[in-house]
């Protein structure tokens, strides 16, 4: 494969494994950290994505952006030490921003926003996934899963998240919850966000589109970036794809997303319209993806 000199890329990464993924539970925005595991991808990324900035001359990537989630703030934090980089943080709420950190050569300015989160998986967070493929039958199963408009029932916060006081944990149920939103959030309650109890991947394709459009790209623009990287969930990588590239509702039900292993966007540096993706290690990608896809068919661990 060539490779052009004249685009932009944009680098996109699942996070590593978390505890929850090693588990077969549906994770969504419950704060699961990365295993050991997930650790060492992380490390391998950095490796592939170092070994692909040299060979093509281009700077590691001096913008970074990860979701509110601990997981992709695990990984990227480890990804930075194994390229010697420095990082700084800041979250933001909205779909419009402009970051006030500069953008140098060792490096990586990283903004932290909602709308790179996973999927919100609404009542089947914390959840073995085939304990839900039993309950629900594989059609219903699937779409949920699959469907661009398939979404799950919405979850009930009283009991799936994690009360400011007094919480009364599994007797609710719910051994796995999402963090306390007035503590974890604050900034984007501060705004009034919307934040969902439930969602299809057409919402998390409308909800992080105007950030694609409105910061990722223009602040690449504004600075002359020759990259970025992207470290979000199965559900945020595949929306951004289906934005950049204009996947159709359809075709995106069969695209899967591997944990941490680097997948190139190139945009025209002109107008940053598509121009190609591919993975960086596209052997073992293959195989992952196909292992994400059967998630719910192999019994419980």
């Amino acid at each position: 494969m060539t490779f052009a000199n004249n685009t932009f890329k944009l680098i996109l990464l699942r996070h590593g494994q978390s505890e929850l993924n090693h588990e077969n539970i549906f994770c969504g925005w419950i704060d699961a950290a990365l295993t050991q595991k997930g650790k060492d991808q992380a490390k391998n990324a950095s490796n592939l994505i170092k070994d692909y900035c040299q060979t093509h001359t281009i700077p590691l990537p001096q913008a970074g952006y990860i979701s509110r989630l601990i997981r992709t703030r695990q990984t990227i934090e480890v990804m930075l030490a194994e390229m010697n980089l420095e990082g700084s943080y800041e979250v933001v709420s909205g779909s419009n921003y402009e970051p006030k950190s500069e953008f140098k050569q060792g490096h990586t300015a990283v903004l932290e926003t909602w709308r790179l989160n996973e999927r919100h998986y609404g009542a089947w967070q914390g959840k073995r996934k085939p304990d839900i493929l039993k309950e629900y039958g594989e059609d219903q199963y699937m779409y949920i899963r699959r469907d661009y408009q398939g979404k799950p029932p919405h979850a009930d916060l009283n009991r799936e998240m994690l009360q400011e006081v007094n919480d009364q944990g599994s007797s609710t149920g719910y051994d796995f919850k999402e963090p306390n939103r007035h503590l974890k959030y604050q900034v984007e309650e501060q705004d009034g966000e919307e934040l969902p109890s439930s969602e299809s991947l057409k919402d998390v394709v409308q909800r992080l589109e105007p950030f694609i459009r409105n910061v990722v790209i223009p602040t690449s623009q504004k600075n002359n970036l020759d990259s970025s990287l992207i470290i979000g969930h199965g559900s945020s990588v595949r929306s951004i794809l289906k934005i950049l590239q204009g996947i159709s509702d359809e075709d995106i039900k069969s695209v899967d997303i591997a944990n941490a292993t680097p997948l190139v966007v190139e945009l025209d540096k002109k107008n940053f319209q598509f121009v190609r993706r591919y993975y960086l290690d596209p052997e073992k990608a293959k195989i992952d993806a196909e292992k994400v896809r059967r998630e719910g068919f192999q019994p419980n661990p």
